[in-house]
């Protein structure tokens, strides 16, 4: 039986918890789900939670331990849909700013780094090419400097205590 947003979310939480911040979880398995339909939810829980675990996705891609989104030559029905992500994410950008700043750094922070290092145009490359000018003129005006406080306060907006 598929499991609802609130227990993947209890679930996320208890993870993360118990790795001491880590957030490499079964993305493409017990955690595929698709959280940014949450991303404007009315329950400030279902949205932090549907933020921190889009940054457990992009996570997971950034330290290699696997990638969880759909790409070519991967299965569209076990994978997370990296597009549907950043749409809604554009679509409420300034309301995350606001409400969850750290959220918001460490999820910019980790789009600037895998753009950096992996190109999104070589990553998704049945994307249309002005996609990735918009996520870029959007969201990447910023210059995020990276610490450990920036990583705690992001779970600390989540009431995730590590």
């Amino acid at each position: 039986m598929e499991k609802s947003f609130n227990e993947l979310y209890d679930l996320l939480q208890e993870y993360i918890i118990e790795d001491s911040g880590m957030i490499d979880l079964n993305w493409c398995g017990e955690f595929l789900y698709p959280f940014y339909k949450h991303f404007n939810d009315n329950d400030i829980r279902y949205r932090t939670g549907s933020l921190i675990a889009f940054w457990g996705l992009l996570t997971e891609w950034e330290d290699e331990s696997g990638f969880p989104f759909f790409t070519v030559g991967f299965d569209i029905n076990n994978s997370h849909h990296f597009d549907k992500y950043i749409e809604e994410f554009l679509k409420y950008s300034s309301k995350i700013k606001e409400q969850f700043p750290h959220i918001y750094k460490v999820i910019i922070h980790s789009l600037m780094l895998l753009d950096k290092r992996d190109g999104f145009e070589e990553t998704f490359p049945n994307t249309n090419i002005e996609f990735f000018k918009i996520i870029r003129k959007h969201l990447f005006n910023v210059e995020i400097q990276w610490s450990n406080d920036l990583y705690k306060n992001a779970f600390k907006e989540a009431d995730i205590d590590i």
